[in-house]
């Protein structure tokens, strides 16, 4: 496996990795790996600074381990930093999902035109929001042959808002008093969100550029664009744009994006006429297609910490995604 450091020039200097495999079959299939909101590098990881000593736990590393997975089933793939993360230019405070969506094509075109790559064997897959971003791309692009939609969105966001962030305040009673004082001291910042909920969607839908919420001693700023796309989406009404072979994929035990998404996906894919449509729920599996703790206790303060992060991404879900890469990048579309 060749792992190769490229930037795709798009007058951001966006940087990312192209991993070839081994006695890779020039010209050869290849998937565009588009990371969702929760996930900043090539890596699919945050890029946020970690002091000596955090508690926080790693990223899980999803894109890289996906990448490394499907070269060993001869499948190119293409990764990179979000515009304004890691290695990339740009400014990530003027990022939204259009521009999201900008970089995702320019990245898509250029995988397309590497003379390693069949240009008709070029597909994609996008985690979480990144799914929102794969349909669109499939919209606006129609030379993608594939597209793998993993745990992806499919229900109106502020259910998703008010459910997760709603877990900090629901089950307060359920922690600890060791729990709450890590959170209190942890993530102040996701505790303040919970409780200013209803001010934050309000900002989002006045069309404020940035909203100030404040408690537990301190003050988050927080920008709204990317809140106030989402107010307007209708996620259901996005997977019309997907007429290619199309693998859905959600962990049964997904306490992000709730797992009849899946279904709603799924169902909407085969009413805008895609008959090529592969539903996969892989039970015991979260977000990240980790496997969650056998104790729900365990698995709500996982959820709420991050703490599944520390686990290796299942290999069920890696061999199921690179099946069905194989499959439907087998031939030219």
């Amino acid at each position: 496996m060749r792992d190769l450091e490229m930037t795709i020039p798009t007058g951001l200097g966006l940087v990312g990795r192209l991993c070839l495999p081994d006695d890779f079959p020039a010209p050869g299939p290849a998937v565009l790996l588009i990371a969702g909101s929760g996930a900043d590098t090539r890596d699919g990881d945050l890029d946020l600074p970690r002091p000596a000593g955090t508690d926080h736990p790693p990223g899980p590393g999803t894109f890289r381990k996906i990448a490394a997975h499907l070269a060993l089933s001869g499948v190119a793939t293409l990764r990179w930093d979000k515009r304004g993360f890691g290695a990339s230019g740009g400014d990530p405070d003027e990022a939204d999902y259009d521009t999201d969506l900008e970089d995702a094509e320019a990245c898509f075109r250029w995988l397309q035109a590497r003379p390693e790559v069949d240009a008709s064997r070029v597909g994609v897959a996008g985690h979480s929001a990144g799914a929102l971003t794969a349909c669109r791309l499939c919209r606006d692009v129609p030379e993608v042959a594939a597209a793998g939609l993993l745990g992806g969105l499919a229900s109106p966001i502020e259910d998703l808002l008010r459910r997760n962030l709603g877990r900090y305040l629901d089950h307060r009673d359920d922690f600890t008093p060791e729990q709450q004082a890590w959170l209190e001291r942890e993530m102040p910042a996701q505790l303040v969100m919970a409780e200013n909920m209803d001010r934050l969607l309000e900002a989002a839908r006045a069309g404020e550029r940035s909203v100030r919420l404040e408690g537990h001693g301190m003050v988050v700023d927080r920008r709204t664009a990317r809140l106030a796309q989402d107010l307007a989406t209708d996620y259901a009404a996005e997977f019309r744009y997907v007429r290619c072979p199309t693998l859905v994929l959600h962990g049964g035990a997904d306490l992000n994006v709730d797992v009849d998404d899946a279904l709603v996906a799924y169902r909407a894919l085969r009413r805008a006429g895609n008959d090529d449509v592969r539903l996969m729920v892989l039970p015991g599996l979260d977000h990240y297609f980790i496997p969650v703790a056998a104790d729900p206790a365990r698995r709500l303060w996982d959820r709420v910490t991050q703490g599944a992060l520390r686990r290796p991404m299942a290999q069920e879900a890696l061999d199921v995604l690179t099946a069905w890469a194989v499959r439907a990048l087998s031939a030219p579309r």
